[in-house]
């Protein structure tokens, strides 16, 4: 289940904001508030009926994390250096396996969150940058605590809208962790991007076993 956890949180690194520094940065806590809120009450309270819908799970799922979360970054992020030489079909597969895959494994995941133990911190004390790291502690129905921080990108000059732009999970950044394994995985395949394509695939499905 830990890994279901990391997969979760993990999965949604690498999209990408495309703003200058926050007007607002409490904006980008509501946002994560709203999310997590979410979370409890259209899939935790929901739980039964959806774990035997997963379909309907992932649907619910992508709703939530659709305003927060921009699929299309998420391949250019992953795939790093490897994007400018990747063919548009390649691009697309990539995308739609990552999404498809992370969606399945942000479902179990949430899915096995406490409602009653998820606590999203005031802000601390934030360093010079566009970026807003968001502290959250979650508990996991087994008992076990997730520490996680939230780092959220305006969408405009504004501060109007937020983006997720990385994740850190107790310590562990997962925006550079998920690139290295992709780009190590096109090295394990000769450099072969479709190739590599498939061993992504693999990887992310195990994470949700």
């Amino acid at each position: 289940m830990r890994k279901i956890i990391l997969g979760f949180l993990g999965a949604m690194l690498f999209s990408l904001g495309s703003a200058n520094a926050a007007i607002n940065p409490e904006g980008a806590r509501t946002t994560v508030l709203a999310v997590v809120e979410d979370f409890k009450t259209k899939v935790v309270a929901n739980r039964d009926e959806l774990e035997s819908n997963p379909q309907q799970l992932n649907n619910v799922m992508k709703d939530i994390l659709a305003p927060v979360v921009d699929f299309d970054d998420l391949a250019k992020n992953v795939m790093g250096k490897y994007y400018r030489r990747a063919s548009d079909e390649q691009i697309a597969r990539f995308a739609k396996v990552t999404e498809r895959t992370l969606l399945n494994t942000y479902s179990a995941a949430v899915i096995d969150f406490d409602p009653s133990k998820i606590d999203v911190l005031p802000l601390a004390q934030q360093k010079p940058g566009r970026e807003v790291r968001v502290d959250a502690a979650f508990t996991l129905n087994s008992g076990s605590p997730i520490n996680i921080a939230f780092y959220m990108e305006p969408t405009d000059e504004a501060g109007s809208g937020w983006l997720l732009s990385n994740v850190v999970i107790n310590n562990i950044n997962f925006g550079l962790t998920f690139r290295k394994q992709f780009g190590l995985m096109v090295q394990q395949n000769g450099n072969d991007l479709d190739k590599a394509i498939v061993a992504w695939q693999k990887s992310l499905a195990s994470e949700a076993e």
